[in-house]
This record gives C-alpha cells, structure tokens and sequence, in this order.
C-alpha cells in the first residue's frame, strides 16, 4: 500500500532561501520611512569658510575612536580654491559624516554626491565625505568592469592590492587614503554635480548609471591633471590645530588612532 502524497517530501524550497528562509535575520542599514541613512547625522559641527568669494558649510560629524576623516577642511578649502567656478557653485555644502559599524559593512563609500541633501533645516546640494579606519577589506573574485577599473585606480592611489584565493585583499594606509579621498573622490563627487547642473531634468535620467560614472571620473581625472600642471596637487597635509580649536573641531578627527601597543 502506498503512502499518503506528502507534498512537503517534494518541495526542495522548504527550508531554503528560495522561500523567504533567513529574510527575517538579514543584516540590513536600517531606515524608518521616509529617512534617508546618509542624512541622520548625530552631534556635529557647521563650519563656515570663504573660497574663492563664495561661502562654503561644512557640517563635520565627530568620529569613533577607531575612524578618521582622510582629509581636512583646510585640504578641501585649498584643491576647491583652485576649481572652475562651475565646479565651485555647482554644490552648497559639504557632509563630513560617521558612517556605523552596519554601514560600513553593507553601504560602503568613500563619497557621495547628493543632490538634495537636508540637515539643520537648510536644504541643498552636498558632496558626503566618509570617515574611515586603517582596517584592511576584500574584493570577491568576480568583479564587474567597472569594479576592476576601481580596482586598477586604488593601486594608482597607492593601496596595496593582493590576489587570494578568496579574491581581492586591500590595505591602505593614511596617504593612500587621502589621495583617493582628496585627489579622486572630492572631484568625482564635484564631476556629478556639474553634469546634473548642465543637464535637464529628462536628460538626467534618461542617462544610465555607467555614463554618469564615466563622465564623473573623466571630469575628476582632467581636472587633477589641470591642477597637477599648475603645481597646486599635490601637497602637504593641512592639520591647523589652533585654526580647528575655534572652529569647534577635534584634531583626532582628521589623524588615524595611534597604535595600541601590545605587550609581549
């Protein structure tokens, strides 16, 4: 006599990600409606400066101990003094911000360019400045075209790149850090915001993401090649202490955390 059909006998999705097994416990950045994680800035701080005869905000978020922001205002100020003035006004503040332990790991960045950006009640264009720690990170094997061409410009920027069998270990360290953050990010970020100014709001979206990447990282290279040729890139860090004091700032913010030492 044959058993009764067992329909669960058959169904090999039971049990499996297939059927919404695990959706429950999945990591995810959380975000109430309506809230955008990149905006929800704790304690920080407005600093103001003039470049170029334009004045520029800058809301600075204070690090975790074991973070830092790869470059200064100051740092920021002098490349963006050198600027187009499209570029300059193409924007109307800049977010230096904390990411969490859970962003970090999911929504990993060293900038971004956001188009509507509100914090303090003062609505606007912002480029988001990352902070970040000296801990190493790993690429899959399987990259995408533009996730290897990233690949290739961390090298130039001088982050160590090495080829495991898992795929990709990076390490960096402050100076390779502030050449991609500085020298690279700052104006792609600055490349983006120029694009949308010049474009209308159908022609904007009718563009694909890979040709507002490429028109932002063509827009960043020529214009560090322009500054290279004018000798303003690249420099010496700039860490004004006293400058940081009154603005309200914490010179940690800006260095990586010294090393513990450990005991033999």
């Amino acid at each position: 006599m044959h058993r009764a059909w067992n329909p669960t006998r058959r169904n090999k999705n039971i049990g499996t990600k297939a059927q919404g097994h695990g959706n429950d416990n999945r990591m995810v950045v959380p975000e109430a409606w309506g809230e955008i994680f990149y905006e929800k800035l704790t304690t920080h701080v407005l600093v103001r400066r003039d470049i170029a005869g334009r004045e520029m905000r800058f809301f600075v978020e204070p690090t975790r101990s074991d973070c830092f922001y790869a470059c200064s205002i100051d740092d920021i100020c002098r490349v963006l003094a050198h600027c187009p003035a499209e570029a300059l006004s193409a924007f109307d503040f800049i977010v230096l911000r904390q990411p969490t332990r859970k962003q970090r790991i999911l929504r990993p960045c060293w900038g971004r360019a956001i188009f509507s950006f509100e914090i303090s009640k003062q609505p606007g264009a912002a480029i988001v400045i990352e902070a970040h720690n000296l801990a190493g990170y790993t690429w899959p094997k399987s990259l995408s075209q533009e996730s290897q061409r990233e690949l290739v410009r961390l090298q130039q920027d001088g982050h160590v790149i090495t080829r495991t069998r898992q795929g990709y270990s990076i390490s960096s360290d402050t100076q390779a850090m502030r050449n991609t953050v500085l020298y690279r990010t700052l104006l792609h970020e600055t490349g983006h915001h120029v694009d949308y100014k010049r474009s209308t709001d159908e022609g904007w979206d009718g563009k694909t993401s890979s040709t507002k990447e490429d028109y932002a990282h063509r827009f960043a290279g020529e214009l560090y090649a322009r500054l290279q040729q004018q000798a303003v890139v690249p420099f010496a860090p700039i860490l004004d202490e006293a400058a940081m004091v009154r603005d309200g700032l914490d010179l940690a913010w800006f260095c990586p955390p010294a090393p513990v030492d450990s005991e033999s």
